[in-house]
């Protein structure tokens, strides 16, 4: 029983975390420099509470799940570690290039943070067909 409800929570948290860091993405690439700041200053909001929160539960259950149930066995645990790790990377560099352009709405982020939406949307799909079909 424990199992299943560690597994939701992680499941939920991963959902909250991919859904903010597409909108994130939308508005680092999409949103015109005129309208930036009202815009960033809710978004930064809502990333400070819910995406990073939904990132540090995603971490935990993650592990927990990792390690208190699998004990790390099977490289596509591996392999599926190295690409939450490149999303929590992004998800950092997000946070930052939000913090910079609310102080500086002209200013745009770097190229990868600007691909933040397809790098999020590959990073998923791999993951759960990693986690869903465990190939090796």
């Amino acid at each position: 029983m424990l199992y299943f409800v560690i597994k939701a929570l992680h499941l939920i948290s991963d959902f909250l975390l991919i859904g903010g860091m597409i909108v994130n993405a939308f508005v680092i690439s999409m949103v015109p420099p005129t309208i930036r700041t009202g815009v960033i200053s809710a978004l930064r909001r809502y990333n400070s509470i819910v995406t990073t929160g939904a990132l540090a539960g995603a971490w935990i259950f993650g592990l927990w799940l990792a390690i208190g149930f699998t004990g790390f066995a099977g490289g596509w645990l591996h392999a599926k570690l190295l690409f939450v790790i490149v999303l929590s990377a992004l998800h950092g560099m997000q946070s930052a290039a939000l913090r910079k352009m609310q102080a500086d709405p002209h200013l745009d982020a770097n190229a990868f943070v600007r691909a933040g939406m397809p790098i999020t949307i590959l990073c998923l799909v791999v993951i759960v067909a990693l986690a869903v079909i465990k190939p090796f």
